[in-house]
């Protein structure tokens, strides 16, 4: 199973288009200020897409038929969740390469076959994804009536982000920020018109049948760009690749316990209040995880906008450019932090309201520990990034599988004692925030580490 790419002629790859988007690729790499507007732009477009689809089908196909496109989608992160850290760890040693081989051009044959071989296992994850659900839609297993079609297109596109990941992580090692996210900007901004475009006569199938295009389009335009840095898809190269996977997953346990940990402790309360049959309690919930989805999406663009800089100080064991990148951040997170505290504690019942056309579903404490957990959740998301940017996926999952404990602690109790969808969040909430907090102490370790490597350094060289 190979995935091929055309090569244009010699000349015109070494002298022509090749070397006009090297060029292009090289003054964008490092334009911090562009790549905070796109991060930004695609932030805010990846809430109002979301709390914009809501609406739209919710008014369009109804309240139930939605409960079940978000459990949908929910079965869809479970299948995306396949990557098992991998295009983390990807990143990762791809980046350490690029910095340590002074800027090099194109990649090594080794960190081309780990991508070759990742887009192309991954494509087949999918594809065999959609398929099965097929089947159970055909056989009658899951019974969808007359909308099963548009939920199979949409389940095609929720899945596509599986195979972009290596493709966008690969990029990105070599500073290609900018232009993943240039691509991302697109694929949101088409996405929103068609999703608006439903409220206009647009059916629900030519909706998933759009919104599928997009994502595969936006995929090749990823193709496209890895191409100049050495990452060409072509045949003969795939079990090479297969092999070198193979070798990265047996070192890589700690970065597959560390995003398994974390994707669990994310998505688990749709499974289990699904087991409850509580509809409400899944639609509060699901509108629980689309605000701190958007809240992490915020963070991230302080986190990804001195992600370069933080990686190049651990590469150079500046402590204090350490500091400096990741207090820039953190202080990136808090007006998005701030914004949503303030709208969700004095608007919430409006807006949580309007989007379902229902009221009461959003309880005012469901709405305080959604403001708490803003609060965790960028001091989470501010330390994660600079501890995988620094390789320490040992001593995150350690910490991710105590917060995860603590979430099957409290499943349980939920079972046991009967808890009500606002008792289990509270606590849901607070065993997160022991969590985030147990990150805070892991960066801190590191932080001191290179203060006290910084200041040897000094002293023997005075």
């Amino acid at each position: 199973m190979s995935l091929f790419w055309f090569h244009p002629p010699l000349a015109i790859r070494k002298r022509g288009l090749g070397s006009a988007i090297l060029a292009g690729l090289g003054r964008g790499a490092h334009n911090w200020p562009a790549l905070l507007v796109l991060k930004g732009l695609n932030t805010a477009l990846a809430a109002i897409s979301s709390f914009v689809l809501a609406y739209v089908l919710i008014r369009t196909i109804g309240l139930e038929s939605y409960a079940f496109i978000a459990g949908l989608l929910a079965v869809a992160t479970l299948v995306v969740q396949c990557d098992l850290g991998l295009a983390v760890l990807t990143f990762s040693e791809l980046r350490s390469h690029y910095l340590s081989e002074a800027h090099k051009r194109k990649a090594n044959q080794g960190d081309h076959d780990l991508v070759l071989a990742s887009v192309t296992i991954y494509t087949a994850i999918a594809a065999i994804a959609v398929a099965i659900l097929g089947v159970v839609f055909i056989a009658g297993i899951v019974h969808v009536e007359h909308h099963g079609i548009a939920y199979l297109l949409i389940f095609a596109g929720a899945v596509c982000p599986l195979p972009r990941m290596p493709l966008r992580m690969a990029i990105n090692a070599r500073d290609g920020f900018v232009w993943t996210e240039g691509v991302d900007l697109v694929r949101r901004v088409a996405i929103l018109v068609v999703t608006i475009a439903m409220l206009f006569g647009l059916s629900f199938v030519a909706y998933g049948a759009l919104s599928l295009f997009i994502w595969v389009t936006s995929i090749a335009a990823l193709v496209w760009l890895a191409r100049p840095h050495g990452f060409a898809l072509q045949s003969g190269v795939f079990l090479e690749g297969l092999l070198f996977l193979r070798r990265k997953l047996r070192d890589a346990r700690a970065a597959v316990v560390l995003l398994s940990a974390e994707f669990v402790i994310s998505i688990f309360p749709y499974y289990l209040l699904s087991a409850t049959g509580d509809g409400s309690a899944i639609v509060a919930f699901d509108m629980f995880y689309k605000v701190t989805r958007f809240a992490m999406m915020t963070y991230l663009i302080g986190a990804e906008t001195v992600l370069p800089h933080q990686t190049r100080a651990l590469h150079n064991e500046n402590a204090s450019g350490l500091g400096r990148a990741t207090a820039a951040g953190f202080v990136l997170g808090l007006l998005p932090m701030t914004v949503g505290i303030v709208a969700v504690s004095m608007f919430g019942e409006r807006i949580f309201g309007t989007i379902l056309n229902h009221s009461g579903i959003v309880s005012p404490i469901m709405r305080m520990a959604i403001c708490a957990m803003l609060v965790f959740m960028l001091i989470q998301n501010t330390c994660a990034y600079v501890l995988v940017g620094a390789g320490k996926f040992e001593a995150l999952a350690r910490r991710a599988n105590i917060t995860l404990a603590g979430m099957v602690l409290i499943s349980a109790l939920m079972f046991l004692f009967h808890w009500s969808i606002d008792t289990f969040i509270v606590a849901y909430v607070f065993v997160y925030g022991v969590g985030a907090l147990l990150f805070a102490e892991c960066l801190y370790s590191l932080s001191r580490s290179l203060w006290e490597k910084s200041s040897h350094a000094f002293k023997m060289g005075t």
